[in-house]
């Protein structure tokens, strides 16, 4: 009896104190993800605001957006344009643009979504509760943080972009929500994870701090590089993506800049997803990635949305990149002709391919925005558009 109270005495302290590490380490696991995935959200989100704020919406025609709706001119088109970004963004679940007056949102654009039907341009809307503390500063016209909030629509991330006229007066905001309720399934993961992890502490406590303390390194590694890995391809993701984009502005400043960009983005997603499941369709995804991979190398390769890849191509690497597409069309040629593949190990993707030249590029984002329409000319030759 004696015995067994001293290897309580030892046993309990220890139990207690993995598990109190086990709790912390969840804890802590749990507000690093989350830091990090808000802040992947956020600068996600402020590439889309960014991109329609300086190409798609002109300020000049805001005030007719408002007062002639649908009949003004191009307004369909530039619609139709926030649409086509929407559908490339699919983390993004709202878009709209909003011009603030003291009496509310003035609706210049609001796009349809599966749940909700968009408000009619010129529809006043009542400002939400977490936008109010910034209402003075948005009817100055100046930036604003990011918003999250948990409303009707869900509990979201909200970038709002102002759009300047070139008189530097604001005449619309263009906002972006992203879901964040992935976030609370992550949750529930890590939970789990400790449960795991106390069970294994009960069952073998005397090597229960060595197990934990490799566990701890592996899990806090992997969230370290969850912030720039694509989890599906194994790819770099938007985030890294961005970042080197950052350091291409630096270098078009001090006139050393000598890049390409290739935009490569992967046809019939949809159709495998709705046709065979997605499960395949994330088969279909890595197929695409491993022979992208196989053609380009892994070097400056990124997935920057759903099915969009991207690299960035400095000084030598650009060299023997149009062979590069030649090799990797001609092998895709194959694999679509060989009927004894399934169609989701048959993968196709339409490639655009721009250079960066001193003068006529002032940004990263403009070669990007290049090399995407070359993509998309080619998606239109290969007839692979989606219509739906």
């Amino acid at each position: 009896m004696n015995k067994r109270v001293k290897r309580w005495k030892f046993l309990l302290p220890l139990i207690i104190g993995m598990v109190v590490m086990s709790v912390a380490f969840a804890l802590i696991s749990y507000d690093t993800f989350r830091d990090v995935e808000i802040e992947d959200y956020e600068n996600y989100a402020k590439g889309l605001t960014g991109l329609i704020a300086e190409n798609i919406i002109r300020p000049n025609d805001v005030e007719g957006y408002l007062q002639m709706g649908r009949a003004f001119p191009n307004y369909k088109e530039t619609e139709q344009k926030l649409y086509k970004l929407r559908d490339a963004y699919p983390d993004v679940i709202y878009l709209y643009a909003y011009r603030i007056e003291k009496d509310g949102l003035h609706v210049v654009f609001d796009l349809d979504t599966e749940q909700f039907k968009g408000s009619a341009p010129g529809t006043v809307e009542h400002f939400f509760p977490d936008l109010k503390p910034y209402i003075q500063d948005m009817l100055d016209g100046k930036e604003i943080p990011s918003i999250m909030s948990r409303e009707e629509y869900g509990y979201v991330l909200t970038v709002l972009t102002p759009i300047y006229d070139s008189r530097g007066i604001c005449q619309c905001y263009v906002g972006a929500d992203c879901s964040m309720d992935q976030l609370t399934g992550y949750v529930w993961k890590i939970i789990r994870q400790v449960v795991h992890a106390f069970i294994i502490v009960f069952a073998v406590a005397l090597i229960a701090a060595i197990v934990m303390t490799n566990i701890s390194f592996k899990r806090m590694k992997k969230l370290e590089n969850r912030a720039y890995i694509d989890t599906l391809t194994g790819l770099q993701n938007r985030t890294a993506f961005y970042e080197n984009m950052g350091g291409l502005t630096k270098k078009i400043a001090d006139g050393t800049a000598d890049f390409s960009t290739l935009m490569i983005d992967v046809n019939y997603l949809k159709k495998v997803n709705d046709v065979y499941g997605h499960e395949q369709g994330n088969t279909y995804l890595q197929n695409a990635a491993n022979l992208i991979r196989k053609h380009f190398g892994n070097e400056g390769l990124y997935r920057i949305g759903g099915d969009e890849f991207a690299m960035l191509l400095e000084g030598k690497a650009q060299e023997g990149t149009e062979e590069k597409i030649r090799a990797f069309k001609e092998e895709m040629a194959q694999i679509q002709a060989d009927e004894s593949l399934q169609p989701w190990e048959k993968p196709s993707a339409a490639v655009g391919l721009a250079k960066y030249i001193q003068g006529e590029h002032d940004m990263p984002d403009a070669v990007l925005r290049q090399a995407d329409e070359y993509m998309y000319a080619d998606k239109v030759a290969m007839k692979a558009v989606r219509t739906d």
